[in-house]
């Protein structure tokens, strides 16, 4: 919630594994769509997330401040709160 963010990543890292294996498991092609109240906060870091993880994964890479200023060209205010970028930190 905008309100705050979980104490650890390792539930809301499984919750985006979770997605990402539906979607293979169901042969879906095209993006994953992802929306919470505003667009901004919780889907930033749902989105945020998702792509620093898949880069990890396939070059070795992590660069949190790139990923949302990215995102944020794209849609302004992207991961809203100096505690939800801290949480993305924190979780990858």
């Amino acid at each position: 919630p905008e309100q705050g963010v979980p104490k650890s990543g390792e539930g809301f890292i499984d919750f985006i594994g979770q997605v990402h294996k539906t979607k293979e498991q169901f042969g879906q092609e095209g993006p994953i769509t992802v929306h919470c109240s505003a667009g901004v906060g919780r889907t930033g870091v749902f989105i945020t997330l998702s792509i620093v993880l898949e880069r990890m994964r396939y070059e070795g890479v992590v660069d949190m401040f790139q990923t949302v200023k990215m995102l944020r060209t794209q849609r302004p205010a992207m991961v809203q709160t100096e505690d939800q970028f801290q949480f993305c930190y924190r979780a990858a």
